[in-house]
């Protein structure tokens, strides 16, 4: 049997003052062993120097395109790209984020050998703005990736880890551009795998061919308020649209509780932390039945046992020494 082989792919990456992160990101996606046919860069709005850094990669290689627009919001920055790209196959990768040099080759390729899928991701590593990999619990087994393993779970985790059928993507009306409107930017991910994996589920590659940047700058981790609004609202509007156990419907919000709940302590938000814990748990109080959700608990627990070893050690490991970043230099 003939093995199946990615797809055509376009690469889209919205952009919005991201002179400082763009041209990593566009030497890991120009690193990788499977080429993308186009990289589209979308400028929503930047004041930065962001279309210079962008031209001067450009000239180097004409698959390179900057689309600017005014600032109208992640979502919309994402449709654009959609919207403009040629191939049957779209990675969406964020500004700030990296992939190992594989990461088309065998996600779309994963993707390809699955007519049926919707979409195809991998697993994601931590990182900070200085290119060191932050302390990461991985994956004991491979989660539930259903609909409702990526309502309880969200595996997919980032909006860098996922290569899309570009005409379901288009079907359903791209991503939510009205959850700007509503105040509730930060869950679009989130709400668009779950759209798609009501339809049928993704194939998940079980490698970490991303790293996610986390930085105390980022919403999720600045303001956890706005986040858990955004999460709140998603979690609506797809109980709304989309049938759900309310069983699920708890261990979604136990699950999103529990990955917030460190950004809440650090900004010393204890009186909301605890409500929100309360609604959490206490108001769930079966929702250890879940293996799943058990076992995204310990990987919670362990990541925070690494984190405290980690800065008493004041060890740190840089992402240019893992196989399939050696594109990088040091910061």
């Amino acid at each position: 049997m003939k093995q199946a082989t990615a797809e055509k792919i376009s690469v889209v990456i919205p952009a919005y003052n991201a002179a400082w992160s763009i041209g990593e990101t566009l030497q890991s996606v120009l690193h990788q062993s499977h080429s993308p046919e186009e990289i589209i860069i979308v400028d929503d709005g930047s004041t930065d120097a962001l279309q210079p850094a962008v031209a001067a990669v450009a000239q180097q290689d004409r698959r390179v395109h900057l689309l600017r627009q005014a600032n109208s919001g992640l979502a919309a920055a994402r449709n654009a790209g959609i919207r403009a790209a040629a191939s049957p196959f779209v990675a969406l990768i964020d500004s700030d984020d990296l992939w190992h040099s594989r990461f088309l080759e065998s996600v779309g390729t994963a993707l390809a050998a699955a007519p049926a899928a919707p979409f195809a991701y991998s697993y994601s590593i931590r990182i900070d703005g200085a290119n060191q990999v932050l302390p990461n619990a991985h994956w004991p087994r491979a989660p539930r990736h259903d609909f409702t393993g990526l309502l309880t779970l969200n595996s997919v985790g980032s909006g860098s880890a996922a290569i899309f059928r570009r005409d379901l993507l288009l079907a359903k009306g791209g991503f939510d551009e009205t959850l700007r409107q509503r105040e509730s930017e930060g869950a679009e991910d989130w709400k668009m795998v779950l759209t798609l994996a009501h339809l049928a589920p993704p194939v998940l590659v079980p490698e970490y061919l991303v790293a996610y940047r986390l930085m105390a700058r980022s919403m999720s981790q600045s303001n956890p308020e706005k986040q858990w609004r955004a999460i709140s609202t998603v979690l609506n509007d797809v109980r709304s649209e989309l049938p759900v156990a309310p069983d699920d419907a708890r261990n979604a919000r136990t699950m999103m509780t529990g990955w917030l709940a460190s950004a809440f302590l650090r900004k010393g938000n204890l009186s909301r932390l605890a409500c929100l814990l309360a609604q959490a748990y206490i108001l769930n109080p079966l929702w250890f039945r879940s293996a799943d959700l058990r076992m995204l608990h310990a990987m919670k627990l362990r990541s925070m046992m690494h984190t405290f070893r980690a800065r008493m050690q004041s060890s740190h490991i840089k992402l240019r020494d893992l196989p399939g970043f050696e594109f990088l230099h040091d910061r």
